[in-house]
């Protein structure tokens, strides 16, 4: 199989636009590949379409499995033999994979199944729910004194604030206090 001419040499090949081949395209009847960006066309099935869709050579199988290639005429067969597949061998494969699969999940349910008898075995459920119940409730306790805890940093940081704005307003008073005494001082000498 070769796919050699892009869309646009298809077009021209064919005397029809690039939507008309990406119609052919859609529908089955140009195989198409893409590469890149690129859509490339296989070259039979333009050649096919260019002779008004009349394949010039079809096989057919006759009763001793041999294969006899044809053209448009009846009358010229030619025998070749091909490499048919051997359907019986492709299903015994088949069925010896399958039931490898097959024993392969039996050993990873019989694993799953232990596994989950040594989880059960392990932790009761009661005391899972208990453990979880207490954890629950431990962290609702938590939310709780941090709540508490974070209003009384709030009242402790406003009583800070106004001692600290009363501090600075007796500071300034002791100052001007003591500005007025030393003027009074100065002036009574």
């Amino acid at each position: 199989m070769s796919y050699t001419i892009d869309r646009y040499e298809g077009a021209k090949i064919l005397n029809c636009s690039t939507r008309t081949i990406d119609r052919h395209i859609a529908v089955g009847k140009i195989r198409s590949k893409r590469i890149g960006k690129k859509v490339f066309l296989h070259d039979e099935d333009l050649r096919i379409i260019q002779n008004g869709g009349i394949q010039e050579e079809y096989i057919v199988l006759d009763s001793d499995g041999q294969v006899m290639v044809t053209g448009q005429e009846e009358s010229s067969f030619t025998r070749r033999s091909i490499n048919t597949v051997d359907y019986k061998q492709l299903f015994d494969d088949t069925q010896k994979s399958i039931e490898r699969k097959d024993t392969l999940i039996q050993e990873l349910s019989y694993r799953a199944g232990q596994a989950e008898a040594e989880l059960k075995n392990s932790i009761s459920i009661i005391e899972y729910k208990k453990a979880t119940m207490l954890l629950e409730s431990s962290k609702m306790h938590n939310e709780e004194e941090k709540k508490a805890l974070d209003k009384k940093i709030g009242e402790i940081t406003s009583d800070l604030e106004q001692k600290n704005i009363t501090n600075i307003i007796l500071l300034i008073l002791v100052s001007i206090l003591f500005i007025v005494a030393v003027i009074l001082w100065l002036f009574a000498l």
